[in-house]
């Protein structure tokens, strides 16, 4: 079977067949303490205790730009690591998808690998997660399996509008901030949102990330209670990346040994996740009904009015007079 980026090259062009860093998946995960950055991903390393023996678990993050696929936080970056840990191990890795599983079924379903080959970056420009979908070919090639952590878009949408509801100076912010939404990608829209928004904005990049990073726990702790190794890649837009770390580094410390092997933490962490899934009405027809509707009907009751009163008065006869001819 040929290299992902080999695949890649041959497929895409020159731009995957970028000399590759050399070292392996497993000698990244054994440099570092219980995390590491590099360059556009972070692993997560879980060794038994010392002295115990046993298999690692070994989690990679890896954060891309959303319809990026050459360069750094690209999909080639992703493709790299896919490489590097096949030619290590095998394809052996499952690969964690920070979408929900309705949109993975959906990249599955209409971009279905063909002869080991990858689809062209250029047939994928403008589709819906669009830096993903070589990456989930690359892991159909190697048949290794995939599952999608993230939560779906209408439980985020109530969540969101909930939190408007409750905050209506937020709310009211949104009239100039929906002309800049487009001005800001990936990491810079998260900043954006959050400066201006901190309480709204805090059931999208915060409980989303919180979300992937409890499932991703929860397959590290099943694959560590069991005594198997594993190795696992999460691949998330950059607008979560920061958070989604802060929250793993937060429950993988020095004592994840006794966290994954912990029937409390586990159940606790599972409760969170369902409260973070929890259904909630959908206030968003009421925020566009208050905030735009409203103002649009009170502007059209003055503006008639004004019409009413200005004709009733004989205002426009006297400015524009009507000519009478013989």
């Amino acid at each position: 079977m040929l290299p992902v980026a080999r695949r890649c090259a041959r497929l895409c062009g020159d731009g995957w067949a970028k000399a590759l860093p050399r070292q392996s998946a497993a000698a990244a995960a054994a440099a570092a303490g219980p995390c590491q950055r590099r360059f556009a991903s972070t692993v997560f390393n879980v060794k038994p205790r010392p002295g115990e023996p046993g298999p690692d678990q070994t989690l990679f993050v890896v954060g891309l730009n959303k319809g990026k696929f050459f360069g750094q936080d690209s999909a080639e970056e992703a493709l790299k690591l896919l490489e590097r840990i096949a030619e290590q191990k095998g394809p052996t890795y499952q690969l964690l998808l920070g979408i929900h599983e309705r949109e993975l079924r959906e990249i599955e379903d209409s971009h279905k690998v063909k002869n080991d080959r990858l689809t062209p970056s250029r047939e994928l420009e403008g589709e819906r997660n669009c830096e993903m979908i070589p990456i989930v070919q690359a892991s159909m090639v190697d048949k290794c399996p995939r599952r999608a952590l993230g939560r779906i878009l209408r439980e985020t949408q109530s969540h969101v509008s909930w939190l408007l509801w409750k905050h209506p100076r937020e709310a009211v912010q949104l009239y100039w901030a929906f002309w800049k939404r487009k001005e800001y990608k990936d990491a810079e829209a998260r900043k954006f949102w959050k400066q201006h928004f901190p309480i709204s904005s805090h059931a999208f990049f915060d409980e989303i990330s919180e979300l992937v990073a409890i499932r991703s726990v929860e397959l590290l702790a099943a694959s560590h209670v069991q005594g198997k190794e594993g190795t696992f890649v999460l691949v998330v837009n950059n607008m979560f990346y920061e958070p989604l770390t802060e929250r793993l580094r937060l429950m993988l410390d020095e004592d994840v040994n006794s966290k994954l092997e912990s029937t409390d933490f586990l159940r606790n962490i599972r409760d969170r996740a369902t409260e973070l899934c929890l259904q909630i009405p959908d206030l968003t027809p009421v925020l566009v009904f208050m905030y735009i509707g409203v103002p649009f009907l009170i502007a059209q009751f003055f503006y008639l009015g004004a019409e009413y009163y200005v004709k009733k008065a004989g205002v426009v006869d006297e400015v524009f007079p009507v000519e009478h001819r013989d």
